[in-house]
């Protein structure tokens, strides 16, 4: 058994744009900065055993300022990276044809896969710990929706975590979640 609690990284610059950043590493913005410490003061006095990040700077960052205050390192991992959003990244959401996705743009089935093995990984190395992973806002989403029974598509109707917010989860070794 292992206790999760996701996150998602401060603001970025990106996000104040309304850019897709995709697998872009992002910059906090100052907002961003202070979420993320406020993320590390409301989680200071937890027991926290571990924290995992996506490799891209916006999480590993606001990993950091929590990591800071429980002497610890993140554990960077692209499998915890965002949703490639491919020909799109870079580019403003309005510019996205939502109802003809290029092969380019990863997809929801391939998305919600990577969410199942980064639960694996995290089930095999950080088994009887509590854990603090920080994500992304569509990864998260494919994460919840695997954790809650749910297929790759009800990941939609999800709402995109907020900047720093956390969710609690509580993994049985026999895939069951709490």
């Amino acid at each position: 058994m292992m206790e999760l609690i996701l996150s998602r990284h401060g603001e970025t610059l990106e996000n104040q744009q309304h850019i897709l950043q995709g697998q872009l590493p992002g910059t906090l913005s100052p907002l961003g900065i202070a979420q993320a410490e406020r993320l590390a003061e409301m989680l200071q006095e937890e027991t926290i055993d571990n924290i995992v990040s996506s490799d891209l700077a916006r999480s590993y960052n606001t990993a950091v300022a929590v990591a800071r205050k429980h002497g610890l390192t993140p554990h960077p991992t692209p499998l915890l990276r965002e949703m490639d959003w491919g020909i799109y990244t870079g580019k403003r959401l309005d510019d996205v044809d939502w109802t003809n996705l290029p092969p380019s743009v990863e997809s929801l089935d391939a998305l919600f896969q990577r969410a199942i093995d980064f639960i694996a990984y995290l089930k095999k190395n950080f088994s009887g710990q509590r854990v603090v992973a920080i994500g992304h806002g569509a990864f998260n989403r494919a994460i919840i929706a695997y954790l809650n029974g749910k297929k790759a598509i009800d990941m939609i109707d999800l709402p995109i975590m907020e900047n720093t917010s956390c969710l609690r989860f509580t993994l049985v070794d026999d895939n069951q979640t709490v």
